[in-house]
């Protein structure tokens, strides 16, 4: 559970991709991972204008996950400013509490120096123990949350096969990398049969966030997002013994 909220976030802020231009936004989503059933609940909201926005996502873990991880509580919070229709970071951070610890990171964007830096603070009960900050070796304008509502922008040709590289703040820890690809006819086939037919429309993706999510490789989705921009269906590979994660709109 802890290293698969990333992907809870993922597919939530996939979700919202349609609607950005509406001020405010609010959902809630249930995830289920393979057997184990329900999991985890996500509570997510989008507020904007045409200056700025926020988006904020909290995920807690229920049923059999809220033991194993010591009532995990996670919180994603995104700020920023809006230029030409695309959310611009200047501010990513990430909320968890489990047992007795808490802890925060927390991403600073320096857009005009082309610089982020990113802080760790970690307390035990309310005791300080750790605090540091380091600079990181790569810039970005989306971060985990708005790289995904920005798709739609940043992918124009949504039926044509092509590989594209983005940069996302919290992604890849080295270089925040994140490989999404319009796959093939031959591989939209095998996807298909996976991810389901779908209605006319439909696009197709496999999303490689360069992370071990869990006990996949690297973070790898297939994903299959229906006209309006919500995601119809989305796997994580390479969890055959586990099953799928799915997130369902409540």
């Amino acid at each position: 559970m802890l290293r698969i909220t990333s992907l809870f976030i993922t597919f939530v802020f996939i979700l919202f991709s349609s609607s950005l231009n509406a001020k405010n936004i609010e959902a809630d989503y249930s995830v289920e991972f393979g057997v184990f059933g329900e999991v985890g609940k996500v509570h997510a909201t989008l507020t904007s204008d045409h200056k700025y926005y926020m988006l904020d996502a909290n995920v807690s873990a229920v049923g059999i996950a809220r033991a194993v991880t010591d009532d995990l509580k996670e919180r994603h919070i995104s700020k920023g400013h809006v230029v030409n229709g695309l959310l611009i970071t200047d501010m990513y951070q990430m909320i968890k509490s489990f047992g007795y610890y808490t802890s925060t990171t927390i991403y600073r964007v320096n857009h005009k120096k082309k610089k982020v830096t990113r802080q760790y603070k970690k307390w035990k009960y309310d005791e300080l123990i750790q605090d540091r900050t380091v600079t990181l070796d790569y810039y970005g304008k989306d971060d985990m949350m708005t790289l995904f509502l920005n798709l739609p922008k940043h992918i124009m040709h949504k039926y044509t096969a092509k590989q594209y590289r983005f940069i996302a703040i919290g992604a890849d820890r080295k270089n925040g990398r994140v490989d999404i690809t319009l796959p093939s006819e031959k591989s939209l086939k095998s996807m298909k049969s996976l991810l389901g037919q779908g209605q006319e429309g439909d696009w197709y993706s496999t999303v490689v966030m360069h992370r071990k999510l869990y006990h996949s490789k690297q973070g790898e989705l297939d994903v299959r997002i229906g006209q309006e921009g919500l995601v119809e269906k989305a796997v994580l590979k390479d969890l055959v013994f586990f099953g799928d994660v799915r997130i369902i709109k409540q």
